[in-house]
C-alpha cells in the first residue's frame, strides 16, 4: 500500500511539473524553435539541480564539433564536420609540380657591349640600343604566359665608383622593378659575387602581377674595366625558376670580353 502511494505521488509531481512549463513558441507551422528548446532545457536543468552552464549537446554526435553559431537561419543545428572547408594553408590543394626544363645552348655575341656568352638557343635578339642586349624567349616555348627575358646592359661610371655603389645601384634597380608588381614584391639579401671578372653583387626577387602571375628573377651587377658597370638581369615564370636559373649559370660561367 505504501509503495502504491509513493508511485501515485511521483506521477502527480510529474503532472504538476509539466503543467508548470510554459508553452513554447512555434514558427506558425507547429514547429518549436531549437533556440527556445535550449532555453527551456536550461531552465529545467537548473530546477533539477544540474550544474549551471551544462550543455546537453556536449553528449551528442561524438566526432562532430558544434560550429560557431550552432544553428543556421532555418533553426537547424550546424556541425563543423558536416562539410569539409579548406583551411589555408594546411588543407589547400598542392600546386601541380612543373616539369624540369632542359635547354640547348649556343654562343651569342653582344658586339656593342664587347661580350660573348652562351645561352639557350632560339631566343629573339634585340641589339638596337648601343648599351643594351636583350634575349627574349620564343612564343612557342613560353610557360604560364610569361616569357623568359635576359638583359645585359653596360653603363659608364666614375673612376671613384666602388663596391658600395654597386650595392646602392642594385637596391635602386630592384626598387624601380618592384613598382611593376603591385600585388606582391619580395627581394632577398644581396650577396657579393664577381661577374665577368669584376667585383659585384646580385639579388633574387619574386613578384606577383595584377593577374596573379608569379615572376621570379635575378639581377647581377659588377664593375668591369674602363669604368663601366655591367648588369645582367634574367626574369622568368616563377614556377620554373630553378630551370631558368640554369640559363643564368651558363651565361655567368661563359661570359667574357671580346678580344
Amino acid at each position: 500500500m505504501k509503495k502504491r502511494t509513493a508511485i501515485i505521488s511521483l506521477l502527480a509531481a510529474a503532472v504538476l511539473t509539466l503543467n508548470a512549463i510554459p508553452a513554447l513558441a512555434t514558427d506558425g507551422q507547429g514547429q518549436v524553435s531549437p533556440l527556445d528548446q535550449l532555453t527551456q532545457q536550461q531552465s529545467q536543468m537548473e530546477s533539477m539541480g544540474l550544474p549551471s552552464g551544462y550543455n546537453p549537446a556536449s553528449e551528442e554526435d561524438n566526432g562532430y564539433t558544434a560550429a560557431s553559431g550552432a544553428y543556421n537561419a532555418n533553426g537547424e543545428r550546424v556541425y563543423a564536420g558536416a562539410t569539409p572547408i579548406p583551411i589555408d594553408p594546411i588543407d589547400m590543394p598542392t600546386p601541380t609540380p612543373r616539369p624540369e626544363l632542359t635547354f640547348t645552348y649556343g654562343e651569342y655575341t653582344a658586339a656593342k657591349l664587347g661580350f660573348t656568352f652562351k645561352s639557350a638557343v632560339g631566343y629573339t635578339v634585340d641589339d638596337s640600343a648601343s648599351d643594351t642586349y636583350i634575349l627574349t624567349e620564343p612564343a612557342s616555348a613560353v610557360r604560364d604566359g610569361y616569357p623568359c627575358v635576359i638583359t645585359l646592359q653596360v653603363t659608364p661610371i666614375t673612376s671613384n665608383y666602388a663596391a658600395k655603389d654597386v650595392q646602392t645601384d642594385l637596391a635602386n634597380y630592384l626598387k624601380n622593378l618592384g613598382a611593376q608588381y603591385p600585388t606582391k614584391w619580395e627581394t632577398w639579401k644581396a650577396a657579393s659575387k664577381k661577374l665577368a671578372g669584376g667585383t659585384g653583387y646580385y639579388n633574387n626577387y619574386r613578384g606577383v602581377m595584377s593577374d596573379g602571375t608569379i615572376v621570379r628573377g635575378r639581377v647581377h651587377m659588377a664593375i668591369i674595366g674602363n669604368n663601366k658597370l655591367l648588369t645582367l638581369h634574367i626574369t622568368c615564370p616563377g614556377w620554373y625558376n630553378s630551370s631558368y636559373m640554369k640559363i643564368y649559370d651558363n651565361i655567368y660561367s661563359s661570359i667574357k670580353a671580346i678580344q
